[in-house]
Order: C-alpha cells, then structure tokens, then sequence
C-alpha cells in the first residue's frame, strides 16, 4: 500500500514531463493516487457525464498511463476524488473545495445561472438519489439557492427528499464564505 503512494508520486511527476512534451496545455492542475485493485478494497463509481472541463486531462493521463503500463486497466473512483473551483461569479474570489459530484454540478453554472433539478440530472446523468444528495450539500453551502424554496429551509430538519424534480435551482451570485 506505501508503495502505491511512491509510485504515485513520481507518476505525476513524469505525466507532467509527458504534457510538456507533448506541448498538452489543455490540462487542469490535478494528482493522482495510482493504486493497485489487489491492496485496495474499492468499488467501482456511478455512471456520470464527465464535464467537458475535466475530460481532455482525464483522457491525456489515461493515454499516458496505458502507453506507460500496457495491460493494465485504470479505473477513475470519482467517489473519492475532490476538486478546488474559484470563484469568479462573486465580487470576492473564492476556492471551495467540493466533491467530484459537486464539481460536475457546479461546472454546469458556467452554461446557465439556472437549471431545474430535471435539467441537471440530464445533463449529468447522476442518479437522482444521489443527485438530491449533492445538491442538498450545496444549498446548506449556500453556493446554490433553491428559488422554490426559503432559506430557512435548510435547517438540521431539511432533507433531500424535500427536494422536487420540477424545482429551480440557481448558482448564488451573492454568495459569501
């Protein structure tokens, strides 16, 4: 198990190299945990539609690693994953770090100040379940609002399952930390 963090380590180390010389540019600044199946007891993530923001880097590293390791499978466990997004829809700049789940959704806000809770399930194509779930967090952030909803609403007794399908949902413009 260490030894998958090592090699971790120098794998990014050498995919940066790669992107350099293969004047990639595309790429978001991100690590990795490369780790073997036979240490690790993970299971396989939900089906998404990954952001086009994040699509070419995970499509570089995987070409990179493949080339590197022929035979091998990589599989991405978006579940355990986390991202930082700045702010640049509010007067003050912000970094908040937010789940993988909560990036996807939260990347749709760059297309439209507004989706209902539908539209973001299509676009995403995250179970709804789970969907209400992360949404859930981002109103208690309060990096979203729900315009069918108060505010007071997402006391310690609010639930996702108080979420409607047919709901409005905003990326909040006035947010502050």
């Amino acid at each position: 198990m260490f030894q998958d963090i090592g090699v971790s380590k120098s794998l990014i180390v050498e995919y940066e190299k790669y992107c350099e010389n293969h004047r990639i540019t595309d790429v978001v600044d991100f690590s990795v945990m490369v780790l073997s199946s036979n240490s690790w007891p993970f299971s396989i993530s939900p089906s998404f539609i990954l952001p086009k923001e994040l699509e070419s880097t995970m499509n570089s590293f995987t070409e990179f690693y493949t080339h590197r390791h022929n035979g091998r499978k990589l599989s991405w466990l978006y579940q355990h994953s986390k991202g930082e997004l700045q702010t640049y829809f509010t007067s003050q700049k912000y970094i908040v770090q937010v789940s993988t789940y909560q990036m996807i959704v939260l990347l749709l806000f760059n297309k439209s100040l507004t989706y209902t809770v539908e539209r973001i399930q299509d676009e995403t194509q995250i179970k709804l379940e789970f969907l209400l779930q992360v949404l859930a967090s981002l109103f208690k952030s309060k990096l979203l609002i729900c315009t069918d909803m108060n505010d007071d609403e997402y006391d310690d007794d609010f639930k996702e399952t108080d979420i409607k399908i047919h709901y409005s949902i905003r990326l909040a413009t006035d947010f502050k930390k």
